[in-house]
């Protein structure tokens, strides 16, 4: 059965149940995650099955035997996938992303300056 990764929208084959540390061979984010269960429920961000314990980072690494791969959420980015943070916590904006190395210690240093001066 084809997969496809939210994050990036890459797809890869797998055969067999997906094992707890399973990743996207192309940006190696973790496939077993709520977002990528077919239980649950994007809108409400929690499982549709009442009897699973509840998981502190829905866009995170879980290890619930419940999991069954699915398309609870579209692609966050990448190929054929919609823009925007549809799923997995959130997004950084690009406004909030440094450009470089040099931009992010000039933020940084920025933290620590008076404004009054």
């Amino acid at each position: 059965m084809k997969r496809r990764c939210l994050k990036c929208g890459a797809e890869w084959e797998i055969k067999g149940p997906i094992a707890f540390r399973e990743e996207c061979p192309e940006c190696a984010v973790f496939v077993h995650t709520c977002a990528n269960c077919a239980h649950f429920d994007a809108n409400n961000h929690n499982c549709r099955i009442p009897t699973t314990e509840p998981v502190s980072e829905w866009s995170e690494m879980n290890f619930c035997e419940e999991f069954e791969y699915g398309f609870a959420a579209e692609p966050a980015t990448g190929r054929g996938g919609k823009a925007g943070p549809s799923r997995g916590g959130p997004a950084a904006r690009p406004a909030d992303k440094p450009s470089s190395e040099e931009d992010a210690r000039r933020r940084f240093e920025n933290l620590f300056q008076d404004p009054d001066k």
